[in-house]
C-alpha cells in the first residue's frame, strides 16, 4: 500500500507540473512578485543557437 501511495503522489506532482508549465508556457522566462511597496522581477535571458 505505501508503494501505491508513493506512485500516486509522484503521478499527481508530475501532472501538476505539466499542467502548470502548459498554462504559463509563454511567460516561463519571467517571474514577477509584488508585495505592497516591493516588487521582485527575475528575467531569464538566452539566445537560441542554430
Amino acid at each position: 500500500m505505501p508503494k501505491r501511495t508513493l506512485l500516486l503522489s509522484l503521478f499527481l506532482i508530475c501532472t501538476t507540473l505539466l499542467i502548470f508549465t502548459w498554462m504559463v508556457r509563454d511567460s516561463l522566462c519571467e517571474l514577477h512578485f509584488r508585495q505592497e511597496k516591493t516588487e521582485l522581477a527575475a528575467v531569464l535571458a538566452y539566445e537560441a543557437k542554430r
